[in-house]
């Protein structure tokens, strides 16, 4: 995790992102300055030679710091040219199934592709295990991250699972994890007495990407109990990866 120790993790929260700074846990020989998608996805095309079919290639730029440490840094380079680079695995290892609540599991795919504007996690070390759930949901072989972490399977699995634990504190993600429609669910009472502009902010939020909406209201959804009971089990449902939310940093092994 040598480019965690670099940075202040509420630096690397507001200014890093997070599929890069995931990939900058593994020890390098030459660090690289850049911390933009566009900068480490070029590189990894000029690496592959061969375009990825689950996204358009045309705006690429390729910059030479990222090729380089790529190029350098042991194991990414190897992961890079393989076929599981950015492919998102299809589930998740059975070991770390029960951290999911109420049975609401997202895919590995869901998980990359959504966008969660930055609410990942409270605390350094709730940080490190969210990098750690990206590195997987990216297609790096567990095996692969055990190694450059110096560790065993199993505790990259633990911090999978604390990881897990840790995203369900944030009220956002239990909204969208219940994959609900938003526009057609119904609504407690106390949303009606939101001033108006107010409240017509927060919905379209949750219609658009629930990882924008009030976190204070937000909170009030997720802690009544009757409702949030209706958005699991009762609620209109839709796919998770709406045009709203969805980003676009892995495929699917399936190809979908």
């Amino acid at each position: 995790m040598a480019e965690l120790k670099r940075l202040k993790i509420t630096l690397a929260r507001k200014l890093h992102c997070p599929y890069m700074l995931a990939l900058k846990t593994f020890p390098t020989e030459k660090f690289t300055q850049s911390n933009s998608w566009e900068a480490l996805y070029g590189a990894i095309l000029y690496h592959r030679k061969r375009p990825f079919y689950w996204h358009s290639d045309a705006w690429v730029n390729t910059s030479s710091g990222p090729v380089a440490w790529l190029e350098r840094t042991p194991g990414l380079l190897e992961w890079v040219k393989s076929d599981a680079c950015l492919v998102s695995p299809l589930e998740w290892p059975q070991s770390v199934l029960p951290a999911f609540r109420h049975r609401l599991i997202p895919s590995p795919h869901e998980f990359a592709n959504v966008d969660m504007n930055r609410k990942y996690a409270r605390s350094e070390r709730a940080f490190r295990q969210h990098l750690t759930l990206l590195l997987y949901c990216m297609g790096v072989p567990i095996s692969m991250t055990a190694k450059a972490y110096d560790t065993s399977e199993r505790e990259i699995k633990r911090m999978m699972y604390m990881g897990i634990e840790n995203i369900q504190e944030v009220p956002q993600y239990m909204l969208w994890a219940t994959a609900t429609d938003f526009r057609k669910a119904v609504f407690p009472a106390f949303v009606t007495r939101i001033p108006m502009r107010t409240r017509m902010k927060f919905l379209a939020a949750l219609q658009s990407n629930p990882f924008l909406a009030d976190h204070t209201f937000s909170a009030k959804l997720v802690q009544s109990a009757p409702y949030y009971s209706y958005l699991i089990y009762g609620s209109p449902k839709r796919m998770r990866l709406t045009k709203g939310c969805r980003i676009y940093r892995t495929g699917e092994k399936n190809g979908s």
